[in-house]
């Protein structure tokens, strides 16, 4: 049978030694780091990694030993550290007892019942080196786990990492859009809490799960990448893992839930973790994430609100260009997105002020980033919306409708061709085609909604509701019900609710007119 002893070499040594050189005369394939000197492996890190996972492994119990198993702040012995994470990993992907391929092995200067809950949850041994007493029953231990449950588990562990792996290929061999890609993310997620491979392939498979627009898949995937990710210390070279999921994957579904508090504060934690770890470029990303954040606040503050959000938006921009300029060129794709998103601050800046002169300015960073940004790619649909609601400020109706008819026509991206629907309808309404206009918002309302953007889906049905509500509703909205509903309810989502909530209460009224009352229609569904 296969084992690996791990001990702290400060004060386990003498055990670890004994419990080796015991094994061994019973036959054992014993490893630990006393035959460092003969293997001389290339890697250390990787040495242990595969020790641990492919062996089972004895825990030698020492006052060191505890301190790294317990604490990331444990600097005295930065291998036995690394080595105790990779244990407790292996402990999280058991979460058991009985038959879990890791054995604590307690010396007598040692209260068993002291050990953290990590180890008690385990079958602990007692071992005392100078007489071996306790050997007997180790070995029965061992002897049982290769014959029932150890070897299984470690053979499970293996396959699902196998499987993992297949499924990721898969999915890698496929373009993100398809049908093939978008199946096997939904697999990988389903199977992968403290599934690392999953963790180490976040880039891949949430570039299918967001070309699809699916934010439920996202926030699943962000959950499940952050556990495994939080359950071990992180293995040389990705240590920044946790920052791209909370940049890439919960601060993007956050976003789209129209979380904008939260989505500000994660997005400022994975960018100060990607500092930490000197990955650059996602730091860059976070930024840009947070910058757009600030946006979206901006657009929806109160007046004397919204220049503190803008400043904060454009100095977040600001470091984000330039530290992409410094990563991956001045003409890279980033650069183009950071471009873009200007756009669309001196856009809002323009709505908010009526000054021309920052319309034309938005013209500008619009054809930059059209320079900067491939054709056909989410990023260029995203700007050719842009486009089209500038066409909508400039009152070039016409051309708006080009703009966000091709994106409808072309793109392969469901949540940038929902946006488009619902950029023409506002174009349709300004040159009075009401009934057009109507079909797009709810062809519109009905794609958001089956993406999860519920907020992005009411605000078209409210559009809807206030233009021809009898689309949606048995009863017409008066102009003074919009003005309350509005003031009551600044969230689309409330006001769809309320207005739905009326219409069951008018029906079982047997044809009665039921004035409604849409302060207790309100109340009563944000407390539902």
């Amino acid at each position: 049978m296969a084992v690996f002893v791990s001990y702290s070499s400060s004060d386990g040594g003498p055990a670890a030694s004994a419990v080796v050189e015991a094994l061994r005369a019973r036959g054992f394939d014993v490893l630990w780091d006393g035959d460092l000197t003969i293997i001389h492996p290339l890697s250390i890190p990787a040495w242990m990694e595969t020790a641990v996972r492919d062996r089972t492994v004895l825990v030698i119990v020492s006052d060191d030993y505890l301190k790294a198993l317990l604490s990331n702040d444990f600097v005295e012995r930065r291998g036995v550290r690394y080595e105790a994470g990779l244990v407790r990993h292996k402990i999280y992907h058991h979460g058991g007892a009985h038959g879990c391929a890791v054995l604590p092995v307690v010396p007598p200067e040692i209260d068993a019942n002291a050990l953290p809950s990590v180890l008690q949850q385990l079958v602990i041994h007692r071992f005392d080196p100078g007489t071996r007493h306790g050997e007997e029953e180790l070995v029965r231990s061992l002897g049982a786990l290769e014959v029932g449950n150890g070897g299984g588990e470690m053979q499970v562990e293996r396959e699902i990492v196998y499987r993992s792996r297949l499924l990721l290929a898969g999915l890698e061999a496929h373009p993100p859009s398809s049908a093939a890609a978008y199946r096997l993310a939904h697999e990988l997620v389903e199977q992968g809490e403290g599934d690392l491979e999953l963790a180490r392939a976040f880039d891949s498979v949430v570039g299918v799960a967001k070309a699809h627009g699916d934010v439920g898949l996202v926030s699943r995937l962000s959950q499940v990448c952050l556990k495994t990710l939080s359950s071990t210390l992180p293995l040389k070279g990705e240590g920044a893992l946790m920052a791209k999921v909370l940049v890439s994957g919960k601060a993007w579904h956050l976003v789209r839930e129209h979380r904008f508090s939260q989505a500000a504060s994660v997005a400022e934690e994975g960018t100060q973790i990607a500092k930490k770890y000197r990955d650059l470029y996602t730091a860059a990303r976070g930024q840009r994430v947070h910058a757009r954040v600030f946006l979206h606040m901006a657009a929806e503050a109160l007046p004397y609100d919204r220049e503190f959000y803008l400043r904060n938006c454009e100095h977040l921009l600001i470091l984000a260009t330039t530290q992409f300029r410094s990563v991956s060129g001045p003409t890279s794709e980033e650069v183009g997105v950071c471009a873009s998103l200007d756009a669309e601050k001196q856009l809002l800046r323009y709505e908010m002020t009526g000054d021309r002169a920052l319309l034309g300015v938005a013209w500008e960073r619009a054809q930059v980033a059209e320079g900067l940004l491939t054709p056909g790619t989410e990023p260029y649909h995203w700007l050719t919306v842009l486009q089209a609601r500038l066409c909508l400020a400039a009152r070039k109706y016409n051309e708006g409708k080009e703009f966000a008819s091709n994106v409808i026509a072309t793109a392969d991206f469901p949540e940038v061709v929902a946006r488009a629907r619902q950029v023409r309808a506002d174009l349709l309404f300004a040159t009075r085609e009401k009934a057009e206009a109507v079909r797009d918002l709810l062809d519109a309302e009905e794609q958001f909604r089956a993406l999860g953007c519920d907020y992005a889906a009411a605000t078209c049905w409210w559009t809807v509701a206030k233009a021809d509500p009898t689309k949606l509703v048995g009863f017409r909205l008066t102009a003074a019900d919009v003005l309350r509903l509005e003031d009551l309810a600044p969230d689309p989502r409330v006001r769809r609710l309320a207005v739905l909530a009326h219409e069951l209460r008018s029906a079982r009224r047997l044809g009665r007119r039921c004035v409604p009352d849409w302060a207790c229609l309100v109340d009563r569904v944000q407390h539902a």
